[in-house]
């Protein structure tokens, strides 16, 4: 047993006492043994400490650690895993793997690998449901053999933030492609186009009675205007041309729409009025394809409530304009989907302002949301659409360029069958003397997003 001994000069001091009876010269006695346990302690200590030192760095790693045997049985739990699953390493330590971490189940197939070819397996950009959250992750198994038991240890890093940068990454990349091409076809377009319109107009000033150069013409070809004009309007002939007109002045406004659309990568805040940006978004959603795939815009009632006195907002218009669009669409294919066949799809916009903020509400009358999905619904990743119609990254990187990129704030007010309204607040002036995609990116990864 270990008790407290003491020197001459009081200090104490850890001892161990053996006591063992024997027999010597035929009488029973009793022979202790004392022995200084202070290396002893010295070393437990020291081993203690080293081993709370380890511990305090896998728990303050961000990352989920997980140490497992090669039965699957958890050996090692850290904070972040505990945080994450809300069980506690007592609790997990022994258990099977897919009891404690269902979704961390599928990995055990890449843990026996790992044993078995002792190699470092990877999975990247895997959805785990935490929660009621779903996060994109990064699994990585390390082979690891400790006191002849063999097992694995799994980090689970969450990129969802860095998936989102990437996407949006991708997404500015794309449209400085569409910018060019569109550069390139409103040359090709606009040329023959330009054609089409002056030929158009030329023929319908020449079908009109009363012009000179008209009337000496049809004379002498042994007719007069009258005649013609009558034809072509019997024969519809001048709405016609009427109609050619007005399809080449909607080819060209779309044209226009796109260019303007298309010019990212320039990052620049300027001053621009919400309103002639709202309808350039709205002329531009209606003549999408994928758009009218699903459903006619021009089917949907626009009512449009502007606050005439708002003041220009300083912003950079072509995110401003994806913003909206991914909100015109949301809201188009929300009322697409209400089955009443009696409902008009309506989407009302509206503008005010008030207290230095400029205020955006665009509202529909379609299926409308629940709670949970409204509180989910600018998560990256989650979508109510079917497979392979959305991303689920639309309304998150809308909310992220109305929060991070303009100062501003969204939010969306919705129940079940009553439809939904997305409100945007963003303020006058500018937040940043520029929007480029490098800044953002460099500056989320400085405050570790």
């Amino acid at each position: 047993y270990s008790v407290t001994g003491k020197k001459k000069d009081g200090t104490e001091f850890p001892i161990e006492i053996r006591i063992r009876v024997m027999e010597y010269h035929g009488r029973m006695v009793r022979v202790a043994a004392i022995r200084d346990l202070r290396e002893q302690k010295k070393a437990e200590e020291e081993l203690k400490h080293l081993r709370n030192y380890l511990k305090n760095i896998v728990d303050s790693m961000p990352s989920i650690l997980v140490g497992v045997d090669e039965q699957g049985q958890i050996t090692q739990w850290n904070l972040e895993a505990e945080r994450t699953t809300g069980v506690g390493s007592r609790d997990a330590s022994g258990k099977k793997l897919g009891d404690v971490f269902p979704q961390l189940s599928h990995a055990m197939g890449k843990v026996f690998e790992a044993v078995k070819n002792r190699q470092v397996q990877k999975d990247t950009k895997v959805p785990l449901q935490i929660g009621r959250v779903t996060r994109m992750s990064d699994i990585t198994i390390y082979p690891l053999v400790t006191n002849g038991v063999e097992g694995a240890v799994i980090r689970v890093d969450d990129i969802t933030e860095r998936v989102r940068i990437e996407e949006m990454i991708i997404q500015s990349e794309k449209m400085l492609s569409v910018g060019g091409l569109a550069a390139g076809m409103a040359h090709e377009i606009n040329n023959p186009l330009g054609g089409i319109l002056q030929n158009v107009q030329v023929l319908g000033n020449r079908m009109k009675a009363g012009l000179l150069k008209n009337e000496q013409v049809a004379e002498e070809c042994g007719t007069t205007m009258k005649c013609i004009e009558k034809y072509a309007e019997r024969r519809g002939l001048l709405s016609m041309v009427d109609m050619i007109m007005d399809a080449g002045k909607r080819a060209a406004k779309i044209v226009e729409n796109m260019l303007s659309f298309s010019r990212k990568g320039q990052g620049r805040f300027e001053s621009h009025r919400l309103s002639e940006l709202i309808d350039r978004t709205i002329e531009l959603a209606g003549s999408d394809y994928d758009l009218k795939k699903k459903y006619d815009f021009r089917q949907i009632e626009i009512i449009r409530e502007y606050d005439q006195n708002l003041p220009e907002v300083f912003c950079e218009q072509s995110k401003i304009q994806q913003v909206f669009l991914n909100l015109f669409k949301n809201a188009a294919h929300a009322m697409v989907s209400v089955k009443d066949s009696a409902r008009q799809p309506c989407l009302t916009i509206r503008t005010r302002f008030e207290n230095h903020i400029v205020c955006i509400e665009v509202e529909d009358n379609g299926v409308g949301m629940d709670e949970e999905t409204r509180k989910r619904i600018f998560e990256p990743f989650f979508t109510t659409k079917e497979v392979g119609s959305g991303t689920g990254l639309g309304l998150s990187i809308s909310y992220f360029i109305v929060t991070e990129e303009h100062g501003g704030d969204m939010m969306v007010e919705s129940s079940p069958g009553k439809g939904a309204k997305f409100i945007i607040r963003l303020p006058i002036h500018a937040v940043q003397s520029e929007g480029d995609i490098d800044s953002i990116v460099t500056s989320s990864f400085r405050q570790g997003r």
